[in-house]
């Protein structure tokens, strides 16, 4: 799926996510880029993708649809942005306390069976404590569109509702047709509302919160009980390490990690001198 897409396939994708977006004038904002692209049976990878958007959102499929040369999609930088912050932030605090106690863990000369039972405990709490954390906390009023995106005549439409001049209107959607990327900055400017929410959504503040933790913990556990007894604990470490480097793409908090790790390991097996 690396290849870039077709005219078809991006007009097909265009489309389903003016689909998604029903309601909103981000729907209209789609289906006025849509008029340059075809109509066409959709293809597998088509599909494929509209399914993910349909799960994941489209502030998680960004990336990899602008990779894949949809047009018009720098309108989700910003939401895509902080929806990839937020994974690497949870799976930052999986990485870090998973593999902490795990180092404890080993420093204590516990056995495997022991590992394997705190990575599955750190894997379900963790996961219902990221879950508890977003409960208590009150969820954002729900952003209001000023006019019903079936209700209007179209983005044109939205835009002299919102007090812009026909010319100006006019100019506008011609242009954002033509070259969606240099007209979208003139289209926010008069029309705000068509920027999406920036924070993800609650579905998708659950799954990254709690998949990451779910996901490490049940894996490690899986690790330690495959190797035998003095290596299953240290290829997970050795592996959340490179997870970590994989996320960062630097040195420094490679280190900071294994500096952790090893100090714990350390203190646990100082006990034994005590």
């Amino acid at each position: 799926m690396n290849t870039a897409l077709t005219a078809a396939e991006q007009g097909g994708l265009m489309r389903r996510i003016s689909d998604l977006e029903s309601g909103s004038a981000r729907q209209w904002y789609w289906l006025e880029i849509a008029q340059n692209y075809p109509h066409g049976t959709a293809s597998k990878k088509e599909k494929i993708l509209g399914i993910a958007l349909q799960i994941f959102g489209i502030n998680a499929c960004q990336a990899i649809l602008q990779r894949l040369g949809l047009t018009g999609l720098a309108l989700y930088q910003t939401a895509s942005d902080t929806f990839w912050r937020l994974v690497q932030h949870k799976t930052n605090d999986a990485i870090l306390i998973i593999g902490g106690v795990l180092a404890l863990l080993i420093g204590f000369n516990r056995l495997p069976a022991s590992q394997q039972l705190a990575a599955w405990c750190l894997a379900i709490g963790g996961a219902f404590w990221q879950i508890a954390r977003i409960i208590r906390t009150p969820a954002p009023a729900p952003s209001s569109e000023a006019v019903g995106a079936e209700d209007s005549l179209g983005l044109q439409g939205l835009l002299i509702t919102a007090g812009v001049s026909p010319a100006v209107s006019t100019a506008l959607i011609k242009g954002l047709i033509q070259a969606p990327q240099q007209f979208l900055a003139p289209l926010l400017v008069n029309l705000p509302e068509l920027a999406p929410a920036s924070q993800p959504s609650r579905a998708q503040q659950y799954y990254c919160s709690a998949l990451p933790w779910l996901l490490i913990g049940t894996t490690s556990s899986a690790i330690i009980g495959a190797l035998p007894p003095i290596w299953g604990g240290i290829t997970v470490l050795v592996l959340l390490l490179l997870l970590a480097y994989g996320i960062h793409r630097s040195a420094k908090p490679l280190a900071l990690l294994a500096i952790s790790w090893l100090t714990c390991g350390l203190l646990a097996q100082l006990t034994h001198w005590i």
